[in-house]
């Protein structure tokens, strides 16, 4: 499941320190999967974009299946907020990623 609103705010981080570059040429899209008993929010580079092989993400936030009986739309919730925070306190890091560093 893509997350554009994630995108967004990333390109917006990049722009913010100067890696236009980046945001216009690297950012491909962030998601949730869900290999059966974890859900991760991951980015993932543009297509094509040559500093990493493609397959390869940035996991931003990830959560073990909620208990039995819990809110799957809370889990959810959670990971895409812990995703955003994540996005504003890994920008340097995630640029680092982008440029193949």
């Amino acid at each position: 499941m893509a997350l554009p609103f994630l995108e967004r705010k990333l390109k917006a981080l990049l722009r913010l320190r100067g890696r236009e570059d980046l945001a216009d040429a690297a950012v491909g899209a962030i998601g949730l999967t869900d290999d059966g008993g974890t859900i991760y929010v991951h980015l993932h580079p543009k297509v094509g974009w040559p500093q990493r092989a493609q397959g390869r993400v940035f996991v931003l936030a990830w959560e073990d299946y909620v208990p039995e009986g819990s809110s799957k739309t809370y889990c959810h919730r959670w990971l895409a907020a812990e995703a955003r925070r994540s996005l504003s306190e890994n920008v340097d890091k995630i640029a680092r990623w982008l440029d193949g560093k």
